[in-house]
Order: C-alpha cells, then sequence, then structure tokens
C-alpha cells in the first residue's frame, strides 16, 4: 500500500470517529467528562498492553523518546479542545476549521523538516483547504453565508498543537517504529483525559446514562476505527511527505459531511440537524470539487 492510499484510508476512519463522536457527545452522554473518561480509561486498557508487546528498541535515543511523548501531549490537548468544541458544536461545523491545520504543517515542514513543495502541491494544498472551508458554509442568524462560533479561535489553536504534534512525529518515525509512535500517542491521549474527568461525580454521571450497553458499545467501536485510522496515519507520515500526508488528513470535513448527510436521513436524529438552502448547497458542492481534485493532484504528482 502507497502512503497516499493509507493517509486516505485513514482520514475517513477517522471522519466516522469525529461522527460518533459528535453523536455520542451530543445525543448520548450527559457531559463532555463523563464521555472523555469512558474514552480514557477504555485507551488505556489495550495500549498499556500495547507498549510491553511493542517497546522501544535498544539505545533508542532519549531525546527521542522524549519527543514522541511530547508530540503525544501535543495531540492530546488538541484533541481534548476538539471534544469541547464537538460538545457544543454541530460536528460539520468543528471539523472543517479544526482540519485547516495542514497550512500550518506546510508552512512548518519547509524550513524545519526540508521539505520541498512544488507550485503545484502547493496549489493542489491550497484547494484542500479551500475545498473545506466551501464544505462549512453555514447560514448565521443574520441570513449571512458563513458562520464562525465561538469556539473558532480554540479550534485554530487546536490546529496548531496538531501540526507541531505532525512535525515532531515526522522527525522521531524515522528513529522508532510507528507502532511506538501508536501508542505513545494513545497514552498521552488517555493520561490527558483521565486528568480532566476522573472524579467521583463523573463515575455518578456514568451511573445514570440511559441505554448503557449501547454507549459503551459505540465507544468501542469509536476505538475500533481510531486503532485503525491512527495506525494507518502513523505509517503514511513515516512513509510519505508530512504537508502532503496532512493536506489529506484534511479532506476529513468531506468524510464528516457525507456520513452526517447519510445518518440524519438513515438515523433521523442521530446528529444535530444543520440549516440547507440552494445557495449553501451549491457552496458544499463546490467545496467537493475543490477537495477531490486538490487529493487527485497530490496522487498524480507524488
Amino acid at each position: 500500500m502507497s502512503w497516499f492510499f493509507a493517509a486516505l484510508l485513514a482520514t475517513a476512519l477517522l471522519s466516522m470517529v469525529n461522527t460518533l463522536d459528535g453523536h455520542l457527545l451530543q445525543k448520548r452522554f450527559p457531559s463532555l467528562k463523563a464521555f472523555i473518561l469512558s474514552a480514557g480509561l477504555l485507551m488505556m486498557s489495550y495500549n498499556i498492553p500495547l507498549s510491553f508487546m511493542f517497546p522501544f528498541a535498544e539505545g533508542t535515543p532519549p531525546d527521542i523518546i522524549f519527543l514522541a511523548f511530547a508530540a503525544g501531549i501535543l495531540r492530546a490537548c488538541s484533541v481534548y479542545i476538539m471534544l469541547f468544541a464537538l460538545k457544543t458544536e454541530e460536528v460539520s461545523r468543528v471539523i472543517p476549521i479544526y482540519y485547516s491545520y495542514p497550512i500550518f504543517v506546510s508552512l512548518m515542514a519547509v524550513p524545519l523538516l526540508g521539505e520541498s513543495i512544488g507550485l503545484l502541491r502547493w496549489l493542489a494544498i491550497l484547494a484542500v483547504v479551500g475545498g473545506i472551508i466551501l464544505v462549512s458554509a453555514r447560514r448565521n442568524g443574520s441570513g449571512g453565508s458563513f458562520f464562525l462560533g465561538k469556539t473558532t479561535g480554540l479550534l485554530i489553536l487546536a490546529g496548531l498543537l496538531i501540526s507541531g504534534s505532525d512535525i515532531i512525529n515526522k522527525h522521531v518515525l524515522d528513529v522508532i517504529t510507528f507502532w511506538n509512535g501508536y501508542w505513545v500517542s494513545s497514552i498521552c491521549l488517555a493520561i490527558v483525559l483521565l486528568a480532566v474527568s476522573f472524579r467521583r461525580s463523573v463515575f455518578n454521571e456514568l451511573k445514570g446514562l440511559t441505554k448503557p450497553w449501547l454507549c459503551y458499545l459505540l465507544i468501542v467501536l469509536d476505538e475500533c476505527f481510531l486503532f485503525g485510522g491512527m495506525l494507518l496515519r502513523l505509517w503514511a507520515i513515516q512513509h510519505g511527505p508530512i504537508s502532503l500526508v496532512s493536506a489529506i488528513s484534511s479532506a476529513r470535513p468531506l468524510f464528516v459531511l457525507l456520513y452526517a448527510f447519510l445518518l440524519v436521513r438513515l438515523i433521523p436524529g442521530f446528529l444535530l440537524e444543520w440549516p440547507a438552502g440552494r445557495r449553501l448547497r451549491i457552496l458544499q458542492i463546490g467545496g467537493v470539487v475543490l477537495t477531490v481534485s486538490g487529493i487527485a493532484v497530490m496522487n498524480l504528482f507524488s
């Protein structure tokens, strides 16, 4: 499998994670902390065994190990901010803003990693990011075409954090395996989630869940998608240029929009509804064309 298709498949799987996260946060769990406590405990339960199955190779430099954990902490903080936004905002608004971060990755990768990006690839990256901005178009209360929620600034900060994580991961994955990178990142995320949610009051909230078996089954399914998506993404980062892998990841809003479109029709009430209109549909179709065109150019000229 090429790094391109690994990154694309990872994007499709991780988009399902975002969609399920939106459903669980908005419809199933009483609070953000109740959701992340369950997710953090599940992550820790299988990633600690993975850390023993795939330890760092003997002689791995201490600074590389430190950087691997630093990348994990940056990603964990970024994900927590995104989950906070998903609790209050519609998933198809949050994800497009969050996944505009490849622009930051590209700007960092050229001076820090020495990656060379030709004009055509720069245009492809801009097309992907421009496409997801159009896909995220929403009417606000005054009738305007675009809506910027109060969490927009936080989501941009989250994008900067995950950009730094990607850049560091590209460096450390030249030394450690993608299995190492996976469990380090996941354990860091679990630690951050548990640090903010491991409270008696939160455990009491979990006791009051409606259909708890369904909630926990969906979290397990969510983690399965996350496991596959993260492994594929780290493999793609290890074998491909980080700026282009991140640009492909920015197509996640396109998948989220598609999943949300199908789910709200097949399972009414699964996600928060969003206002529709002819102008918005045209903008979203334009975003789809830009995004797919950008990814196609990356594939043809990578």
